[in-house]
């Protein structure tokens, strides 16, 4: 079995790389409309590519929580971590 834990804390980095995405997006001539959605015309680069890129990579932190621990595992309190 490979290390969930490692992919675990990989994807978390991912998820919090897609963040800073979003603010490149705005840096790049995205802007942020009253009703909080993003107007990329100005923009060579899509909010699609972010939302996509988050959804799977959460998904994929989900999947590797169902794999490692089964469903119930989501819900249950972990145990301490020993040293």
């Amino acid at each position: 079995m490979f290390n969930t834990n490692m992919l675990h804390n990989v994807l978390n980095v991912l998820i919090t790389l897609s963040a800073l995405l979003v603010a490149i997006l705005l840096a790049t001539g995205c802007t942020q409309l009253a009703d909080g959605i993003l107007e990329c015309s100005q923009s060579a680069i899509g909010p699609g590519y972010t939302a996509a890129a988050v959804a799977g990579l959460s998904a994929l932190k989900i999947a590797v929580n169902i794999m490692r621990d089964g469903v119930a595992g989501l819900i249950k309190p972990q145990p301490p971590v020993s040293k």
